[in-house]
């Protein structure tokens, strides 16, 4: 009887165990984990979509990625440390959950559809925040940077008429959840 106990209780501690790399995996690297949850596996000479859309926003919000090809090297690492350290995160290096949801905030507010920037919502914000662009057509144009610059002077941000992170985070506020489209 002690020994059938005994043979149960080891049973018992080495089930985890017997499902293979993935639990030891998330036990010693919580936030690797998450990424392979998040972006599927990773194979150094193959592209992966999910990579190339996090290389995109990360472009997108002025982090040098070098080519988006969906490849999670070096630069991208380095751009997710930056992204992370810039944002208060906890600085893995990893698209954790936490990069993630901050990496795609602004899908909501629809101020980024597909990767890109959206004029509209954005030409939309910048009238919401009393400033005139002209009509909300969706083009860029002269009128939109001009009113895009003198929105960025007045939120203190660097007013060179490109829309990057902080002037996201700034135009947000001015959208309800889900419109600008």
């Amino acid at each position: 009887m002690k020994n059938k106990i005994l043979i149960f209780l080891l049973a018992l501690f080495l089930l985890p165990f017997a499902s293979g790399c993935d639990f030891v995996y998330r036990i010693l690297q919580k936030e690797g984990a998450e990424e392979k949850d998040l972006i599927g596996e990773v194979n150094p000479y193959e592209s992966n979509a999910t990579v190339a859309q996090v290389q995109k926003l990360l472009k997108l919000y002025g982090y040098k990625v070098g080519k988006a090809d969906g490849r999670l090297g070096a630069n991208t690492r380095k751009a997710i440390k930056n992204f992370q350290e810039e944002n208060n995160l906890k600085v893995t290096r990893f698209v954790d959950k936490a990069t993630w949801q901050q990496l795609n905030g602004f899908t909501e507010s629809r101020l980024v559809v597909d990767g890109e920037v959206n004029i509209k919502a954005v030409q939309t914000a910048l009238k919401n925040a009393g400033f005139n662009p002209g009509s909300a057509d969706g083009k860029w144009g002269r009128n939109t940077e001009a009113t895009l610059k003198k929105f960025q002077r007045a939120m203190n941000l660097k007013d060179d008429g490109h829309i990057g992170y902080r002037t996201l985070v700034e135009l947000k506020d001015f959208l309800p959840s889900g419109n600008g489209n």
